[in-house]
């Protein structure tokens, strides 16, 4: 997968299991972080690796999801998401 290293391969065999990893689609993982980034969510790769579930959406359902979790946490998500990575599950809301 690209943008991933070894360890962060490692971090997501210890964190789900083979079939979760199986569901990755690569390109839909990179729309997904280039998404993230032009946000400014420069620890992209940390959700990723901590909340895999989320990622394995289509692109288009992970965008609406994430909006509605920018529009919860107001124009300081960067930060209040950076602080508390479990704000991320108010994605499972919508």
């Amino acid at each position: 997968m690209s943008g991933l290293n070894e360890i962060d391969i490692k971090i997501l065999k210890e964190n789900f299991d083979e079939d979760l990893i199986k569901q990755i689609n690569p390109e839909n993982i990179s729309k997904i972080f280039a998404y993230l980034n032009s946000n400014g969510v420069y620890y992209f790769k940390d959700l990723f690796l901590n909340s895999l579930d989320l990622f394995l959406y289509p692109y288009d359902v992970f965008i609406k999801k994430f909006e509605h979790l920018k529009n919860v946490l107001g124009d300081e998500f960067v930060e209040k998401l950076g602080a508390d990575s479990s704000l991320i599950e108010i994605m499972y809301e919508n």
